[in-house]
């Protein structure tokens, strides 16, 4: 076994220095992808209280309020949702909800892009820390089994060389979890603010069915 770490280990100091540069671009992919999501949820939420302060008005009407959106509206998701609303008003109240499933499914995927890259560094990082500590000390050991049990400081600065790849992977794994987590509650924050002016827009849609029912039976 000591044979075949010894022919090994230039190999294996190779595959330890990958090791962390790869952490290190994981570390930088993550920050970067944080950034990104952050940037694109502050213009994705936009100002849903807007529209439901509209929508709350004379909820007695069975059509939505004439409205302008503009295209810094349809930026954000809640002003699409009123796009979409405005667009499939004739709709039954049943169909007008098969349709805002679909786009809030669409749109649920678009907001998540990145996320599971995020979750899957914060998951695996400390894995691959590890196997560099490990491939370290291995080979910090061949190194003191072929000096004859010499050099033992020598080997201590090596482990602790080691060491230094499992603290970088925990050092990549955590802000990746903390950033997942935290965009994960912004994007179910801009969900929830689209979901109130839906629900207000299905609610006239509701109304407008009932107005034209109750024409019907008179």
């Amino acid at each position: 076994m000591n044979d075949i770490i010894q022919h090994l280990a230039p190999a294996l100091l190779i595959l330890e220095k990958s090791l962390l540069v790869l952490l290190a671009l994981l570390g930088a992919a993550s920050l970067a992808i944080f950034c990104w999501r952050w940037r694109s949820y502050a213009k994705a939420q936009g100002k849903p209280q807007k529209w439901i302060r509209i929508l709350a008005q004379e909820m007695a009407s069975p059509r939505i309020p004439s409205m302008i959106l503009t295209p810094e509206d349809d930026a954000t998701l809640a002003g699409r949702v009123v796009r979409t609303g405005l667009a499939n008003q004739g709709l039954a109240s049943d169909a007008l909800e098969k349709v805002f499933d679909v786009q809030e499914s669409a749109e649920k995927r678009e907001l998540e892009k990145g996320l599971s890259f995020l979750g899957t560094v914060g998951s695996n990082a400390p894995f691959l820390g590890l196997t560099g500590t490990v491939i370290g000390i291995l080979v910090a050991f061949e190194r003191f089994a072929a000096s004859g049990g010499k050099g033992s400081t020598e080997v201590m600065v090596a482990i602790s060389q080691a060491l230094i790849a499992t603290a970088v992977g925990l050092v990549v794994a955590i802000p990746a979890v903390v950033f997942f987590n935290i965009l994960k509650q912004r994007s179910r924050t801009v969900l929830e603010g689209a979901r109130e002016v839906r629900g207000l827009i299905v609610a006239r849609s509701m109304q407008a069915n009932l107005v034209y029912a109750n024409g019907r039976a008179e």
